[in-house]
């Protein structure tokens, strides 16, 4: 099958920017979930390095 120039052009830059997004989106989810594990973890250890130290 042949496309246009134009037309695999835009199929091109539109699978593109939805790999982007998809790749952003994940990034943010993975961002807010280990900074909620992060913040979780972070308050024990804080409270153990106060009682050692």
């Amino acid at each position: 099958m042949t496309f246009p120039t134009p037309i695999l052009i835009t199929a091109f830059t539109l699978v593109g920017a939805t790999l982007l997004a998809l790749r952003f989106a994940a990034l943010t989810a993975t961002r807010r979930s280990t900074v909620k594990v992060r913040s979780n973890q972070h308050r024990p250890a804080g409270s153990r390095s106060k009682t050692n130290g």
